[in-house]
């Protein structure tokens, strides 16, 4: 694949996802050098649509939740619009939520690089139909007073969703709102917090800090009573994230968010970074704070487990049997 595919891809992104407007103010952010050159394409393309375009490098992140410094925090807040390639891209920080409250226009691109994008193969129609079926997904999550979680592997989870609202989390972004491009879809919806029981098998991918992210090699159970977890099995992944889990706040022991991929087009292949939460036919499972889409969970830590091929009823009828989604 060569620059015209990648840049198509770009293109994607400034003229579909994101819409940039001319005299916008569009800052790029990046915390390693090897993502410039992409974000200054981005740059480039923003400033032939007559946008103002500029791109910040900074330290590496370690975390979803580590805060910017103060001047790209202020940055952030007087842009228009803000595309954020970090680790996290600042997703669950005190700096994006305020950029978002001034009316900025928020992407992130997380680990996207410029390999990924000239392989892409996706349309504005596709991403059209994307955004249908995650409303559609949204809506059910809203509707339904409760949900039962199952797969082949193991997983048995059962959890109240009554009066919490589904969010349609798609690629297009709108002022004080943010968005992953080009093609991260989910319908997130965080149930009632002391609701959820049951046995959760990961083997999928886990994001939200360096030290568990990526593909789970051994799967292993999570156990939860009245939302919060009393057991994790043995093995290298649950040893990672047990480890892990021991250095943060105890909010992060909390089942925070039931989390629908709802990409249908993207291929099921998992790559252990944030986009394989959009796969369609997953399922991910937000442990931590989840006062950002509508729960009681305050704190820092936001880290997704996720478990593939999922059987997922709301009010007892399926939406997702075996990884294929009925809507």
């Amino acid at each position: 694949m060569g620059p015209l595919e990648l840049i198509r891809s770009v293109r994607l992104i400034t003229d579909v996802c994101l819409e940039v407007s001319p005299k916008e103010n569009v800052v790029c952010i990046g915390d390693r050098e090897e993502n410039l050159e992409l974000l200054a394409l981005i740059a480039a393309e923003c400033r032939a649509r007559g946008a103002e375009a500029a791109v910040i490098l900074v330290e590496p992140m370690k975390t979803h939740y580590q805060e910017p410094s103060r001047p790209v925090a202020r940055a952030m807040q007087e842009a228009d619009v803000v595309i954020a390639m970090t680790h996290g891209s600042f997703m669950h920080t005190r700096a994006r939520r305020e950029a978002c409250s001034a009316g900025v226009k928020y992407a992130t691109l997380g680990a996207t690089t410029k390999e990924y994008l000239a392989r892409l193969d996706l349309t504005a129609a596709d991403l059209e139909e994307v955004r249908m079926l995650t409303g559609k997904i949204a809506e059910r999550l809203t509707t339904a007073s409760s949900a039962h979680l199952t797969t082949r592997a193991g997983t048995d989870l059962r959890m109240s969703l009554k009066e919490r609202k589904g969010i349609p989390v798609v690629p297009f972004g709108k002022r004080g709102s943010f968005c992953i491009v080009p093609d991260y879809a989910e319908a997130a919806c965080p149930p009632i917090e002391d609701s959820v029981d049951g046995i959760v098998v990961v083997d999928g991918s886990m994001v939200g800090a360096h030290e568990i992210e990526g593909i789970v090699e051994t799967p292993f159970s999570i156990e939860f009573e009245k939302g919060r977890i009393t057991k994790i099995s043995e093995g290298k992944d649950a040893g990672k994230l047990k480890s892990f889990l021991d250095t943060i706040e105890d909010v992060a022991r909390n089942f925070a968010e039931l989390g629908v991929n709802s990409n249908h087009k993207m291929p099921k292949k998992l790559v252990g970074r944030r986009t394989d939460n959009a796969i369609a036919g997953h399922v991910h499972l937000g442990l931590g704070r989840n006062d950002h889409i509508g729960g009681n969970l305050r704190g820092d830590p936001h880290l997704d487990v996720m478990v593939t091929n999922a059987t997922l009823l709301l009010d007892g009828v399926p939406i997702i049997k075996d990884g294929a989604v009925r809507m």
